[in-house]
C-alpha cells in the first residue's frame, strides 16, 4: 500500500511539474512571480531615485565660491555633504542587489519550481522501489523545498506582506518623496528625463537634504528593511513554518 502511495506522489509531481513548465498561468507559481516582480518593480524605482539624488549632490559639492578677504582663492562650501552622499550611495548599492535578486526569483521561480518537483518525483519513485535507501528522503526533501515549499511560501507572503508592512513603506515612502520632490521623488522611473536643475535649485536640494539627513536615511533605510522583509524573511519564515507542521505530522504518524 505504502509503494503505491509514493507511486502515485511521484506521478503527481511529474503532472504539476509538466504544468508548471508548459503554463504561464498556474496558479501558485504565478502569484509567487507576480510578488517577487512586484518587489522588484518598487526596488527599482527607490534605486532610481537614490543614485539620481547621488549625482545631484554630487554635483553640488564641485561648485566653488570665490574668497578675497585675506588671500584669493575658492572653497567648495558643499563638501559637507560627502558623508550623506556616500551613505546614500552605499543604500543604493543594497537597493539594487535587492532588485537584482528578486528580479531573478521573478523570473526564474518557474523553472526551479518545474525541477524541484521533478526532483521530488525522482526521490519519492525511488523511495518507492527501494525503501531501505536514507538518503532518498533528504532528495525529497530537497526536491520539496523548490518545488513545492518555495512558490508557497512566496504565494502566501503575497497577502501578509501588505498587511504587516504597507503601512511603514507607505509612511517612509512619503517622507522621502517630501524630500527628494526636487529629483524626481521615490517613483521616478527609469524612462524620466533627467531633471534640469539651476544653481539655486542645487543649493535648496543640497539645505533640504542637509537639515533633514536623519529622516532622509532613516526612512531609505526602513524601506529597505521592508523590501528584505518582503522577499527573504517572511517567505523564509513561512517555509519554516510549513516544514515544521508537515515534520510534526510525520512524526506524529510514525509514532502511532
Amino acid at each position: 500500500m505504502r509503494r503505491l502511495l509514493l507511486i502515485g506522489a511521484a506521478c503527481v509531481c511529474l503532472v504539476l511539474s509538466a504544468v508548471v513548465v508548459r503554463s504561464v498561468d498556474e496558479p501558485v507559481t504565478r502569484a509567487a512571480r507576480d510578488y517577487a516582480a512586484a518587489t522588484a518593480t518598487h526596488a527599482a524605482a527607490t534605486y532610481v531615485t537614490l543614485r539620481t539624488l547621488y549625482a545631484v549632490l554630487s554635483t553640488a559639492q564641485e561648485f566653488e565660491v570665490g574668497m578675497s578677504l585675506i588671500a584669493s582663492g575658492s572653497a567648495h562650501p558643499l563638501k559637507v555633504l560627502e558623508p550623506i552622499d556616500d551613505t546614500i550611495e552605499r543604500i543604493a548599492t543594497l537597493v539594487f542587489g535587492v532588485m537584482v535578486a528578486t528580479g531573478i526569483l521573478s523570473v526564474a521561480l518557474g523553472p526551479v519550481s518545474a525541477v524541484g518537483l521533478g526532483i521530488l518525483a525522482l526521490g519519492l519513485g525511488i523511495a518507492a522501489l527501494s525503501p531501505q535507501r536514507p538518503a532518498i528522503g533528504r532528495l525529497a526533501w530537497y526536491g520539496g523545498f523548490f518545488g513545492l515549499a518555495l512558490p508557497l511560501g512566496l504565494a502566501l507572503a503575497t497577502p501578509m506582506a501588505g498587511f504587516l508592512t504597507e503601512a511603514t513603506y507607505v509612511r517612509n515612502l512619503a517622507l522621502v518623496n517630501e524630500i527628494t520632490q526636487t529629483v524626481g521623488g521615490a517613483e521616478a522611473t527609469l524612462a524620466e528625463e533627467a531633471p534640469d536643475l539651476s544653481l539655486n535649485d542645487y543649493r535648496k536640494i543640497a539645505v533640504n537634504v542637509w537639515t533633514r539627513a536623519d529622516e532622509l536615511i532613516g526612512g531609505l533605510v526602513a524601506i529597505f528593511g521592508v523590501y528584505v522583509f518582503r522577499i527573504f524573511m517572511l517567505p523564509l519564515l513561512l517555509i519554516g513554518g510549513l516544514f515544521m507542521a508537515v515534520r510534526s505530522l510525520a512524526r506524529g504518524r510514525a509514532t502511532n
